[in-house]
């Protein structure tokens, strides 16, 4: 027994005929008498006498219509509860961030999106880039929210911004009395140097190797605070996303641009290719891309 075998045979009982039932379900008139001749075979029983231009519900006809309009009124009830449900944002998500991305944005979205979608339950992870891409290809996360480049051919990217990376440094040093300063000016202070783990501190190594600028790294850390820690007690340099500076301000810490060749990177967020994007997905994306500190 099917559902359109159902739908025709109410339909069949509300217009009073075959015709009329198959202009009304938009299909050919033999088909629906087809699919009615297969309900009544499969039930085991006529459910109409056909007179003529004229049918009749026959005994057994009469015992099934109730039962059929309740299943078809339930089917769309599901449907309407299904549909009010998607609109008010019912689900839930599981969203992965970066850690040199997760302090500065994670606070406002999360608040935005409880705010907006408070009957959606949204699951957050923070850890590198490579565990990130394999949990969304494993379908254990939805959205990762890192930075570019990605090269996986299971993973799509949405570039959502370009972050500015400026210099930090402490009053011990003369950038503070300057507007900016020339990327092979790095070659002249210690520098603070962010672990390669985490992808920003390959962009920063990469970008000093392309600008052949000789880092003398006097300190390698694995945490952004560090950074900023040893930054502010003047043990050297280091270059930070524009991000740290909104959420982080220091009296003891100044950030100035290079002027030459402004490193940068890019914010994306990673889904899996083969996945359908959620409505929450798509909302919270949104939320990121207009959150991000600027």
């Amino acid at each position: 027994m099917e559902i359109h075998q159902l739908e025709y045979f109410v339909a069949i009982v509300e217009t009073g005929g075959f015709s009329r039932a198959a202009e009304r379900c938009n299909v050919a008139q033999p088909s629906l008498s087809q699919q009615i001749i297969k309900l009544e075979k499969e039930v085991g029983q006529p459910l109409f006498d056909r007179l003529g231009r004229k049918v009749v519900l026959t005994e057994f006809g009469r015992l099934l219509l109730p039962r059929a309009r309740l299943i078809l009124g339930e089917l769309q009830d599901i449907k309407v509860e299904i549909q009010t449900e998607f609109e008010e944002g019912h689900g839930s998500l599981k969203v992965g961030f970066i850690p040199t991305i997760a302090p500065f944005v994670l606070p406002g979205v999360i608040r935005r999106f409880s705010q907006e979608f408070p009957n959606a339950a949204l699951e957050v992870h923070e850890d590198l880039t490579d565990v990130l891409i394999q949990k969304i290809i494993a379908a254990e996360l939805d959205v990762g929210i890192t930075s570019l480049p990605i090269k996986n051919k299971l993973i799509r990217t949405e570039e959502l911004l370009s972050e500015p990376l400026l210099v930090a440094a402490s009053q011990k040093y003369d950038i503070s009395m300057r507007t900016s300063i020339r990327v092979k000016e790095l070659d002249d202070f210690p520098f603070i140097a962010l672990s390669e783990v985490h992808c920003l501190g390959e962009q920063v190594q990469s970008f000093c190797y392309q600008q052949d600028v000789a880092l003398n790294i006097v300190c390698h850390t694995s945490q952004l605070s560090t950074v900023q820690n040893c930054v502010a007690l003047g043990l050297g340099v280091s270059l930070v996303p524009r991000a740290l500076t909104v959420n982080n301000p220091s009296e003891q810490i100044f950030y100035r641009a290079i002027s030459d060749i402004a490193p940068q990177r890019k914010i994306a967020a990673a889904t899996h290719t083969k996945r359908h994007q959620s409505f929450l997905a798509r909302q919270f994306i949104e939320i990121v891309r207009s959150e991000y500190p600027t």
